[in-house]
């Protein structure tokens, strides 16, 4: 499976559009349940897999990487970046643990799928917001 990432210089002049399909919102970032929180505007990215973090927020909130991982870019190039785990929080949801990808310069902060469900939240495209998820996918196992 493809990780993609998205750089913000691929979003130029789209952030505040409301009419292209892109949903921004901002997300507090911890590293605990109840630790001092940090606001970030991101793009909720329905299509990356994890959440992308400016790297001197995460090490302002004591987060630390725990490996490194290679992404590949919309455009096909593939690129490197450090992860950690940290929590997300948004509106009156319960905070989520989740997969954090250390952003650098130039990277877009964004909410990925990981994070999303975490959340249990899902995107209206109409509206550009997020709201609970009508359901909660499950698979059912037969026991053998």
């Amino acid at each position: 499976m493809r990780k993609l990432h998205v750089r913000a210089s691929a979003l130029n002049g789209w952030r505040k559009s409301r009419g292209v399909g892109f949903t921004f919102v901002d997300l507090d970032v911890s590293i605990s349940l109840d630790g001092p929180k940090r606001t970030v505007r991101v793009l909720v990215a329905t299509g990356a897999g994890y959440c992308m973090i400016p790297r001197e927020i995460l090490l302002e909130l004591k987060i630390t990487p725990a490996w490194r991982q290679t992404f590949t870019l919309a455009d096909g190039r593939p690129i490197e970046r450090e992860v950690g785990y940290a929590f997300i929080h948004y509106g009156n949801r319960h905070p989520a643990a989740t997969h954090v990808i250390f952003g650098e310069p130039g990277d877009e902060p964004v909410l990925g799928a990981y994070g999303l469900q975490g959340l249990e939240l899902e995107v209206d495209p109409y509206n550009h917001v997020l709201r609970a998820m009508r359901t909660i996918p499950l698979v059912p196992i037969p026991l053998a």
